[in-house]
């Protein structure tokens, strides 16, 4: 074999390389043009099948866009939860300036567990702990109570979208209000004993 042949034939193997390199060059862009555009579809959305495959997802609480069931107008309190049963829903207010806003699975009204009505405030922060009743022991990161045993908390153990307004009447709650685990952390932040809670049918 003499030089030239050994150049071209190096130059050919090369060449086959550089064209395995940029078809994967290639297809590496394709897929991420395609995650990108449907990221940009869907930006701002909740989409119900995105939360079934994995129910605690959601956008920190204040860093969401507000939904339409979010009226903090008149609102007079510095700050507000405000939970509609009906949308399955946690509005975070600052004066009437919507802030926040996360889907939330409330009590199991078709089982008798309903979450109850009403203006209350909370009156403990903590973090860390057992809830338990006659039948249930489970671990939560943060307990925030508002009146008597009822309270926002995280619930790991949720197989079913938070804000399914249908699901949570017999698979939800026994009277809390259950807020995914990144919202239930800037919850637990935003909110300070004394904070104003009001929940609507």
């Amino acid at each position: 074999m003499n030089w030239a042949n050994t150049i071209r034939s190096r130059t050919l193997i090369g060449a086959k390389d550089n064209a395995w390199t940029l078809v994967l060059v290639l297809a590496a862009v394709v897929v991420t043009v395609l995650v990108l555009s449907q990221l940009a579809g869907t930006a701002g959305q909740t989409r119900a099948d995105d939360q079934e495959s994995d129910p605690g997802e959601t956008s920190s609480v204040g860093s969401i866009p507000m939904a339409t069931v979010v009226d903090c107008a008149g609102n007079t309190d510095p700050r507000l939860v405000k939970v509609s049963l009906g949308e399955q829903s946690l509005a975070l207010c600052e004066y009437d300036t919507p802030v926040g806003y996360s889907p939330v699975t409330t009590g199991r009204v078709g089982l008798g567990d309903g979450t109850p009505l009403g203006t209350w405030h909370i009156n403990s922060r903590e973090t860390d702990r057992h809830l338990s009743g006659s039948d249930y022991r489970v671990f939560v990161n943060y307990w925030l109570p508002f009146f008597g045993d009822y309270g926002f908390h995280d619930s790991s153990w949720q197989k079913f979208a938070y804000g399914d307004t249908a699901r949570y009447q017999t698979q939800g709650s026994r009277g809390c209000i259950h807020v995914p685990r990144p919202a239930m952390d800037e919850l637990y932040r935003w909110v300070d004993v004394g904070t104003t809670v009001t929940i609507l049918p």
